[in-house]
C-alpha cells in the first residue's frame, strides 16, 4: 500500500507576493498536516518566498519540475507546492496529477493580475475536477483576497464553493458532512447474517438488518442522508465480492454494504478500516450415537471372543487333564469344548461327576471356574446396562488429521468466490467440492451432515443459537481445525470513495462504545424477524430410545448370531451322523 501522504498544491501566477504572509500560511499548513517533507514544483514559483522558504525550511525540501506529475511514493507525509503562471496544463495531464494525489489534502493558490476576472472561475473549475474525481480535502486561495479568505467546496446537496475567513481553523474540516436528505446509494451483498433485507410484516417497509445493515443505517442517519438501493437489487439474492464491485462501479454506488476478507496487501488501498476481526474454522457434524443393535457388537467384538475361547479352552484342557490323570474316560472334544468350562464361563450352574470322589485339586478348579464365571457375568451385565442407558457415539473428528483418517469421509465444501488461491486448501489432504455461493449457503444453513464447512466466528454464533431449538445439536465448531486464526473483514470501497473516512470513524466509534457487539448479538433476532431461520430440526434423525422397552430390531445381531450358531450346530451334527454311518 502506498505510504499515506499529505499534499498541498499551490497554483500561483507570477506576481509579487507578500513572502512573509505566504510563508506563515505554509508553516500553518505544515503544522496542521504534520508534514515531514516538502516537494516544490519550482518552475514558476516566485523567488521572493521560495528563497525565504529554502533558507529556513520547516521540513526538508525536494525540488521537482512541474511536468513531474507522479506521486512521490518514496516519501511519507509530503507537503507538495506547485506553482503555475496560469492553467497551462492540458485537462488530461491535470486529471492525471489530481488522480495521483486524490487521497490527500490540496491547496490551490490563484494569483490576480491579468487574469483577475477569471481567477475565481478557474478555482471553481479546478474544484469541479476534484469533485468529479471525489477528492474532498481541497482549499483554494486567491491573491486578490489579500489572504483574507480561503475556499472549500461542499458536495451535498449539490456542488458548491464556500468562502471562509483565513482565521477559521482547521483548513480541512474533519467532520461528517450534512447530505441534507440526499440519497446515499447502498448495494447490500445480502450475505447472512451480516446483511439482511426483508419486509416488515407490520408496516410493509423494507428493512436493512444485520451487523453491516445496522451499521449502514447508522451511517445514513449520521450523514443526514436517505437510504436508497439500486433498482437491480433483488431481495434474497446474495452477491459475491466480484459481482458486488462490478455492480458498484456500473451503478455508481456510494457504499457496497458487504465485507471482504483482507488477504493481500494490494487490497488495503481499496478497503476501509477493518470492521470485523474473526477466525475461520471448520463446522464438523457431531458424531451420532451408536444404534442399540450395534451395542452387542461392541461387547462381542473379535478381541472379546478370542479371550473367551482362550479361557474356555484353557479350563477345558485343565479339566480334561485332571480326568485323564484320575483314570476317567476322556475324549479329544472334551479338551477343546468342555461343557463344564463353557457353563462356568457363562456364570451358569454345572454338574460334577459323582462316580469319582472329588479331590482338593478338582475342587480348586471348580471354585476358580465358578468365581471367574460370576465375575465375568457381573462385568458383562454392568457394561451392557451402561451402554443401553448411555449409548456411546461414533468417533468424533475435531482436527484436519482426524478428518483425513475418519472411516466415513466428509468432503469439504468451499465457496469458489471466497478462495482465490486453492493451493492453501490442497495442503489439507481432504476431499473437496467447490460450489457457488448460493449452494454453499443452502447446504450450510440447512445443516447438511454429509459435509464439513468453513465458517467465521460470527456466522457460527448465529448457527449455534439456532441449534438450541433442535432436539440435539448437529454441528460443532472446532478451533483445532482453523484455516485462519485471525481474519480481517472490511468494506471494499469504489475507487476514490469519499466515504472511507466516515466509515472508518464510525467503525472505531461503534467498537469503542460497544454498539458493534450489540449489532452482532441481534443477528439471531434479525434472521428470525426476516423468516430466514427454521426452528424445526432440518435433519431427519432417529434418536435411540433410552429407558424404554427394547424393540425387535434392537436384537437384530442377537437373532443373526443365534441363527448362525444354530446353523453351524446343525451342520456339525449332520457331518457327525454322516461320518458315523460311513464308518459303520
Amino acid at each position: 500500500m502506498a505510504t499515506m501522504w499529505t499534499l498541498v498544491i499551490g497554483i500561483i501566477l507570477l506576481v509579487p507576493l507578500e513572502s512573509s504572509s505566504t510563508i506563515s500560511i505554509i508553516n500553518e499548513l505544515v503544522q496542521e498536516s504534520s508534514s515531514s517533507i516538502f516537494i516544490i514544483r519550482q518552475d514558476h514559483c516566485p523567488q521572493s518566498w521560495l528563497q525565504e522558504l529554502l533558507l529556513k525550511p520547516p521540513v526538508p525540501v525536494v525540488l521537482q519540475p512541474l511536468t513531474n506529475i507522479t506521486a512521490g511514493n518514496e516519501f511519507s507525509r509530503v507537503l507538495c507546492i506547485v506553482c503555475f503562471q496560469e492553467n497551462d496544463l492540458p485537462e488530461e495531464q491535470l486529471n492525471s496529477l489530481l488522480h495521483n494525489i486524490r487521497k490527500e489534502r490540496i491547496v490551490f493558490y490563484l494569483s490576480s493580475g491579468e487574469f483577475n476576472s477569471t481567477s475565481l472561475d478557474l478555482l471553481r473549475f479546478l474544484m469541479m475536477q476534484c469533485y468529479k474525481l471525489r477528492i474532498l480535502h481541497i482549499i483554494g486561495l486567491l491573491a486578490e483576497d489579500n489572504e483574507l479568505f480561503y475556499y472549500r467546496y461542499y458536495p451535498y446537496p449539490e456542488f458548491k464553493v464556500e468562502q471562509h475567513p483565513i482565521q477559521q481553523r482547521p483548513f480541512y474540516a474533519e467532520k461528517f458532512f450534512n447530505m441534507k436528505q440526499q440519497p446515499l446509494i447502498v448495494l447490500p451483498d445480502q450475505k447472512h447474517p451480516r446483511t439482511i433485507i426483508y419486509k416488515d410484516w407490520r408496516t410493509g417497509a423494507q428493512v436493512l438488518a444485520g451487523s453491516v445493515g445496522r451499521f449502514v443505517n447508522t451511517l445514513v442517519w449520521k450523514l443526514n442522508a436517505t437510504l436508497q438501493y439500486p433498482e437491480q437489487v433483488q431481495p434474497g439474492h446474495s452477491l459475491n465480492k466480484r459481482e458486488m464491485m462490478e455492480m458498484a462501479e456500473d451503478l455508481h454506488v456510494d457504499i457496497p454494504a458487504g465485507l471482504v476478507s483482507i488477504d493481500t496487501n494490494e487490497q488495503l488501498e481499496h478497503t476501509s478500516y477493518p470492521f470485523e476481526l474473526s477466525h475461520i474454522c471448520l463446522m464438523i457434524p457431531i458424531a451420532q450415537p451408536i444404534p442399540i443393535k450395534d451395542i452387542y457388537l461392541i461387547l462381542c467384538n473379535v478381541r472379546h471372543i478370542i479371550i473367551a475361547l482362550a479361557i474356555i479352552t484353557g479350563f477345558g484342557c485343565l479339566l480334561g487333564l485332571y480326568r485323564h490323570l484320575t483314570g476317567q474316560v476322556i475324549r479329544l472334544v472334551d479338551f477343546l469344548l468342555s461343557d463344564v468350562a463353557l457353563r462356568g464361563f457363562l456364570g451358569q450352574s454345572f454338574g460334577q461327576n459323582v462316580e469319582h470322589t472329588p479331590r482338593l485339586c478338582s475342587s480348586w478348579i471348580y471354585l476358580m471356574l465358578g468365581f471367574m464365571g460370576l465375575n465375568l457375568s457381573s462385568i458383562h451385565e454392568a457394561a451392557l446396562g451402561t451402554l443401553l442407558t448411555h449409548p456411546p457415539k461414533h468417533f468424533q473428528p475435531r482436527s484436519f488429521a482426524d478428518l483425513e483418517h475418519a472411516l466415513t469421509p466428509l468432503p469439504l465444501i468451499v465457496d469458489v468466490t471466497d478462495f482465490n488461491d486453492f493451493s492453501k486448501l490442497n495442503s489439507l489432504s481432504l476431499p473437496m467440492l467447490a460450489v457457488n455461493s448460493s449452494e454453499f449457503n443452502h447446504l450450510r444453513d440447512n445443516f447438511n451432515m454429509s459435509h464439513v464447512y468453513f465458517a467465521s466466528r460470527l456466522k457460527w454464533t448465529m448457527l449455534s443459537a439456532q441449534q438450541k431449538y433442535f432436539p440435539q445439536e448437529i454441528f460443532l465448531y472446532s478451533k483445532e481445525a482453523c484455516f485462519s486464526t485471525l481474519t480481517l473483514f472490511a468494506f471494499q470501497l469504489p475507487q476514490n470513495s469519499w466515504f472511507e473516512e466516515h466509515i472508518t470513524r464510525l467503525t472505531m466509534d461503534a467498537r469503542a462504545t460497544g454498539i458493534y457487539q450489540h449489532w452482532v448479538d441481534m443477528h439471531f433476532y434479525d434472521m428470525a424477524a426476516a423468516g430466514l431461520i427454521s426452528f424445526s430440526d432440518p435433519v431427519s434423525r432417529q434418536f435411540p430410545q433410552i429407558g424404554g422397552a427394547l424393540q425387535l430390531e434392537d436384537l437384530q445381531w442377537i437373532w443373526l448370531g443365534y441363527a448362525a450358531l444354530s446353523g453351524t450346530a446343525l451342520v456339525v451334527f449332520g457331518l457327525e451322523v454322516i461320518i458315523k454311518r460311513a464308518l459303520d
